[in-house]
């Protein structure tokens, strides 16, 4: 017998409720993903990882906060689900908008690679780079934006908090390419750690949310 599946239905309504920000995103990505299918242009691959996987999850983050709903009103607590479900649709809902993003980039790196002979060098050198940063990028901000959002300090000031996550996650990841190029790692592994600590982080920032809002009164 079939159950509903109360985190499917919040992230549906997720994306339901940031459609517009997600459509502009999605048609941004397109736009750009077909500029360098046609031209072959270095500049315009220099900037197509970033946007295909940094920006669809940063206009998800962008509608949250902009319609405070970091702050859990007191209707949805009041909804017959479970706190901890809405934490993983938020969760969820970041980390799924990035894996459209990942595959929209590989897909669009390669064509193009096969297409113009010409940037095949670049983007082998550079792509895993790219999409690491903007990976680690995504995972940082969504790690730090509920805990730092769901502050006393934060209530109806999702905008001003997510400049201040925005602004946290640059730091870290230039703090960890200035610590690996100093301990003189190779660019390779500094782009992995670029994924891998943030990952962590955001698995971390989860249960730490989860346990929160767990324990909070509405």
């Amino acid at each position: 017998m079939r159950t509903n599946n109360p985190i499917k239905g919040l992230l549906m309504y997720s994306f339901y409720s940031a459609r517009g920000n997600v459509g502009l995103a999605v048609m941004v990505a397109l736009a750009m993903g077909a500029a360098l299918l046609i031209t072959g242009n270095p500049i315009v691959y220099s900037f197509f990882p970033i946007v295909a996987v940094g920006i669809p999850p940063y206009l998800i983050m962008i509608k949250m906060g902009a319609k405070n709903q970091l702050q859990w009103e007191k209707y949805q607590a009041s909804m017959p689900v479970k706190r901890k479900n809405m934490v993983a649709a938020f969760y969820l809902s970041i980390l799924i908008a990035a894996i459209f993003g990942l595959i929209l980039c590989g897909i669009i790196l390669g064509a193009s690679v096969i297409l113009h002979e010409s940037i095949a060098e670049v983007v082998a050198e550079t792509a895993f780079g790219q999409v690491s940063y903007a990976l680690g990028m995504v995972l940082l901000m969504g790690g730090l934006l509920l805990p730092i959002g769901s502050t006393k300090a934060a209530e109806n000031r999702g905008e001003a908090f997510f400049s201040i996550c925005f602004g946290l996650a640059i730091v870290v990841m230039l703090l960890i390419q200035w610590l690996g190029s100093r301990a003189g790692i190779s660019p390779a592994i500094i782009s992995l750690s670029q994924v891998i600590i943030p990952a962590v982080a955001y698995v971390i920032s989860y249960f730490v949310v989860s346990n929160m809002y767990a324990k909070n009164d509405f």
